[in-house]
């Protein structure tokens, strides 16, 4: 074989690798989850379809978002809003994008050494990230809030900013490199912050129906227990009013929206151990199935990943396909 004809199959190797390296880095192949219709018969209980929707969740490109209005608690203040959860899944390319506002109301700005109370013993998130960015904004100067997280997650790296522009639902995810930072990562939770309602064998019932819709509700204090995440159940006692309705398309099966409408009684106290009753309503919302994006968020990180950093960031992505 002539030195060209070697440099010429070289080359196309090396480009069939590269080739095939940004397919998996992208992750182009082909993805379209069916909808959790199809996968049910007439037989299916409520229970069934409720858990089939939330399922689908996990596979398909979709966005949620979350608003929760606290309605009663020991402050006085109440109705308020309490925070909005932006959720940009886009499963297709394995990217996640959320944006977190906690703002100044009512429990936020409970002050704990004149009242005794902690408000975090209420937090209406369940998982970790959402539980410190609620806890870092009942802990802020007053002055600093509302208080807004976004964090985005792809196969290679991780990239937050903790205190982030104001975000609107409509626009793009923002960062402005106050508080950013990235990383390389290869065992962060995708998709992050849970599920709305877990696996559970607690009933359903028809709750509406309408041409395009059909709404399910689970109620009372042990259904909802088994149904909907909580951060902790130590020093909460979930209340009878408590109840969660789901309402699926009834062509699809899918969610459009989940109101969760939560009491309880929450041990509050850091001194003297008080309990306070809290009720609050988690609205959200599902939409874009299929047509979701989770691009990186608009502005800066910061300095960004070192070279180290970005070849194990590389190595993760190409690994992750």
């Amino acid at each position: 074989m002539n030195r060209r004809r070697f440099l010429a199959g070289v080359g196309a190797a090396a480009a069939g690798v590269a080739g095939y390296g940004g397919v998996r880095v992208a992750d182009l192949r082909p993805y379209e989850p069916a909808p959790p219709a199809a996968d049910l018969d007439d037989s299916a209980t409520p229970r069934e379809r409720v858990l089939a929707a939330t399922r689908h969740l996990f596979a398909a490109d979709h966005r949620a978002v979350t608003r929760v209005t606290v309605l009663d608690d020991w402050t006085g203040e109440a109705p308020y809003r309490l925070t909005r959860h932006r959720e940009l899944h886009e499963h297709s390319r394995r990217r996640h994008t959320h944006a977190l506002t906690t703002f100044g109301n009512g429990m936020v700005l409970a002050d704990r050494e004149r009242d005794g109370v902690d408000p975090r013993a209420a937090s209406p998130y369940a998982t970790i990230d959402a539980l410190l960015h609620f806890s870092d904004a009942t802990l802020a100067d007053p002055e600093t809030l509302p208080e807004r997280f976004v964090l985005h997650v792809d196969d290679g790296a991780l990239a937050y900013d903790r205190d982030a522009p104001p975000q609107s639902v409509g626009e793009p995810v923002t960062v402005d490199g106050g508080a950013a930072g990235v990383g390389a990562v290869n065992d962060y939770p995708r998709p992050m912050f849970g599920e709305p309602i877990r696996p559970h064998r607690a009933p359903w019932r028809e709750h509406d129906r309408s041409e395009e819709t059909v709404t399910y509700e689970l109620s009372g204090a042990d259904a909802y227990a088994r149904a909907v995440p909580l951060y902790t159940t130590a020093g909460v006692e979930i209340r009878e009013a408590s109840r969660l309705r789901a309402t699926l398309d009834r062509e699809t099966g899918r969610l459009r929206r989940v109101v969760d409408r939560r009491a309880i009684d929450a041990n509050v106290g850091v001194d003297e151990r008080d309990v306070r009753s809290v009720a609050m309503r988690r609205e959200t919302t599902f939409d874009r199935y299929g047509r979701a994006t989770a691009p990186r968020p608009r502005g800066s990180f910061g300095d960004g990943l070192g070279v180290g950093e970005r070849v194990a960031a590389l190595f993760n992505d190409l690994s992750a396909y």
